[in-house]
């Protein structure tokens, strides 16, 4: 009877229920974006390490903290081509017939800013690198004309894209030398196993020629590692022990040009690491270097503290203690630079006023692998 007079009443109450209480479908509406990058735009990069198909990269308001918007990188996603004009972005993605499994596709997918909407598709040879991302695995270069593709298979090769035409101009082999160091708009360097660089140009038509490699200008004990930055003159790289080496590309071989230390006397065990060591802003000549205390072999470990040197002078001028460790760190270009961290591990991008280095905000609840921090471009930057 209990049972009766309950299903009496509940379609007693389904029947009294007006139609106006039924939900409304929702309008999807588009956004648009300003259709150039601000300087306190940021682009995050999420290799998605826990799910390797669906790597993205998100783009973030400094200024408000908001999510503007993210885009899909495909199987092991890694970082961003965008042009010099912040007006237009590639992503190089990689993909399976059979999602997991089957025939490897590689593409350069072109975007606009205004819209984050997927337009042409350029098909590279299925070769680029998949591993950790590093910016020097592909650049944009200088003037933005070509974007560059390092492959790894073990072999190693350059693919060359014309980011104008959005087409491939092809796959050049680099005598075993690995990632891409652009120094000008048709001029650029690798680094080799035996600690040579190698010097390359492209011509008006995007093909690559490699010149002749430098004299071993690294120590086997201590050498290089491959995040490098770019100070629009020179390329500064970092050693396990703290050393810094500025590599001049004012003449056709690279040079040597000079070599200073990141720790002073009793800072011994100080050291730089994590994926994305430092930053670099241009107008001000300030480097920011991510470290940490540990011994030999914590290369990787996250960075506690930035460091910021006038790079110039190879002097320390600021301590900055961080909210909390981060393995990446990038700064915007304007005058009124705020510098980004992340944690790989983490969902937070933390942001900071960089000539104070104070704790602004942080962006939280984003992608848990997030890796390379790539700031409004400057104009010239790889």
């Amino acid at each position: 009877m209990k049972g009766l007079a309950g299903c009496i009443l509940s379609l007693c109450f389904a029947t009294v229920i007006p139609a106006s209480a039924q939900l409304a479908p929702e309008e999807l509406t588009q956004e648009t974006l300003a259709d150039t990058m601000q300087p306190h735009w940021v682009w995050l990069n999420d290799v998605s390490f826990d799910r390797m198909l669906d790597g993205r990269a998100y783009l973030i308001d400094g200024d408000s903290g908001r999510m503007l918007g993210m885009v899909s990188g495909g199987y092991g996603h890694g970082t961003l081509l965008i042009a010099p004009d912040g007006k237009k972005f590639a992503v190089i993605s990689s993909h399976f017939s059979r999602g997991t499994r089957g025939t490897r596709t590689d593409v350069a997918t072109f975007y606009k800013i205004a819209d984050l909407a997927p337009g042409a598709e350029a098909v590279l040879p299925p070769k680029r690198y998949n591993g950790m991302p590093f910016i020097s695995a592909a650049p944009v270069m200088p003037g933005g004309r070509f974007g560059l593709v390092y492959n790894f298979t073990p072999e190693q090769s350059v693919t060359v894209l014309d980011m104008a035409a959005q087409k491939t101009v092809g796959e050049y082999a680099t005598a075993g030398c690995s990632l891409i160091y652009p120094t000008s708009a048709s001029e650029l360097f690798l680094i080799c196993s035996d600690g040579s660089l190698l010097p390359a140009t492209l011509d008006s038509t995007g093909q690559l020629k490699l010149g002749k490699p430098t004299r071993k200008l690294f120590d086997d004990h201590d050498p290089v590692t491959e995040k490098g930055v770019w100070t629009g003159t020179e390329w500064l790289f970092f050693t396990p022990s703290g050393k810094v080496h500025v590599i001049d590309h004012s003449t056709a071989q690279p040079r040597l040009k000079r070599t200073w230390s990141l720790m002073g006397a009793n800072e011994g065990t100080w050291r730089p690491g994590a994926l994305q060591t430092a930053a670099y802003h241009r107008a001000k000549g300030r480097l920011y270097v991510l470290m940490h205390e540990g011994g030999p072999y914590t290369h990787k470990d996250p960075g506690t503290e930035l460091w910021v040197f006038d790079a110039a002078q190879g002097k320390r001028i600021q301590r900055i203690k961080l909210d909390g460790p981060a393995t990446a760190v990038a700064v915007s270009q304007d005058d009124r630079p705020l510098l980004y961290t992340t944690m790989f591990g983490d969902r937070d991008l933390r942001i900071y006023d960089a000539i104070a280095g104070r704790l602004l905000r942080k962006v939280e609840g984003l992608g848990p692998t997030m890796t390379v921090i790539q700031p409004a471009p400057v104009g010239d930057e790889p």
